[in-house]
């Protein structure tokens, strides 16, 4: 995938410089929660080996802010299931999504998804405790299914 750029950010590739802002979210995560769910590392060098680790798969994508590059945090394609739904996963650190950048990011990732692979809705497993990551997949329009939230095409097309 080629890089994606919005207004204000640009989504990529990880490099093992996007460590400072996983270890960000990592501390994030570490203080709610949520952390029970999915363990991360914090300490810099495990962060810094991760951001690496993701730079390796074509599924994790680090978003950045154009004016200072600093990594605000992820979004992962997860894989895309028999009925044509991709699984997608996010993360943003709250500081960093007091102006919407969580949902600039996500929008356009959702319309490149619609755009470019075969899919018929974008699927979402965030654990429904926490608020703070389901927050802007609802603000999107996404609506509960089963064991997540969903967006359809038709329902991202009627947005438009």
């Amino acid at each position: 995938m080629k890089n994606i750029e919005t207004k204000r950010l640009v989504i990529r590739k990880f490099t093992k410089k996007n460590g400072k802002g996983l270890q960000e979210f990592a501390a994030y995560k570490e203080s709610t929660e949520f952390e029970k769910f999915h363990q991360w590392p914090t300490d810099a060098k495990s962060c810094t080996n991760l951001a690496k680790h993701f730079s390796t798969l074509d599924s994790f994508k680090a978003v950045c802010r154009k004016d200072d590059g600093h990594c605000i945090g992820f979004v992962a394609f997860n894989g895309i299931d028999e009925d044509k739904c991709l699984d997608m996963g996010h993360g943003f650190t709250p500081q960093y999504s007091q102006n919407d950048e969580d949902i600039e990011a996500l929008s356009a990732m959702i319309q490149y998804a619609f755009d470019t692979l075969d899919i018929e809705a974008v699927i979402t497993r965030n654990e429904p405790e926490w608020d703070y990551q389901c927050a802007p997949i609802i603000k999107l329009g996404f609506v509960k299914f089963d064991d997540g939230m969903r967006m359809t095409r038709d329902m991202w097309m009627c947005k438009k």
